[in-house]
């Protein structure tokens, strides 16, 4: 579903609950009791819902929020994933794979999807390549103790193709019928 407002702190607690124990391998300490601060993330989902430029979509396991995505689309026709949380006890469980494939059937977007991921995050790696993304061997400088990320691209060429196809099948079956 998609996110109101008033579930900011709650996915607050979930994206800063998710933050730490995905990075804390290779995110120091001192940046987490920064960063990974519930009221904080809070204030930020907040911000970007009131901004309208991203869409944020909350994963629910048994009618509760154990999961988000965030996304933009942009003006050249693709997709940016902006983030991915869940809740530790909700990994492997399906819901990041639903919360993306949402995602990638519900925008507007033509062309392709792109995201960042840091490159000792294997596990998130591993998602996305299972997920049809492929490293395209970019790579830059974290604001998060200068981490490396990479980064990681999905062509959605085959959605278009695929309403396409529909249309056609469609039109060909009320063809038969007349």
């Amino acid at each position: 579903r998609y996110t109101a407002p008033e579930l900011c702190p709650e996915l607050g607690r979930i994206m800063a609950e998710s933050f730490r124990s995905a990075f804390s391998d290779f995110i120091s300490q001192e940046t987490l009791d920064r960063c990974a601060v519930a009221e904080n993330c809070a204030g930020l989902l907040m911000s970007l819902l009131k901004a309208g430029e991203m869409t944020v979509l909350v994963g629910y396991v048994n009618h509760e929020p154990m999961g988000l995505l965030v996304y933009s689309e942009g003006e050249d026709g693709n997709m940016e994933i902006e983030a991915i949380h869940s809740l530790p006890e909700s990994w492997g469980t399906g819901l990041g794979a639903a919360m993306l494939e949402f995602a990638l059937a519900a925008t507007n977007t033509r062309k392709g999807a792109g995201l960042w991921a840091f490159e000792k995050n294997a596990r998130a790696r591993r998602f996305y390549e299972k997920h049809g993304f492929s490293f395209t061997g970019e790579t830059r400088v974290s604001e998060f103790d200068g981490a490396i990320e990479v980064r990681y691209e999905r062509n959605l060429v085959w959605k278009t193709e695929c309403r396409n196809l529909r249309f056609h099948l469609q039109q060909l079956s009320l063809q038969h019928r007349l």
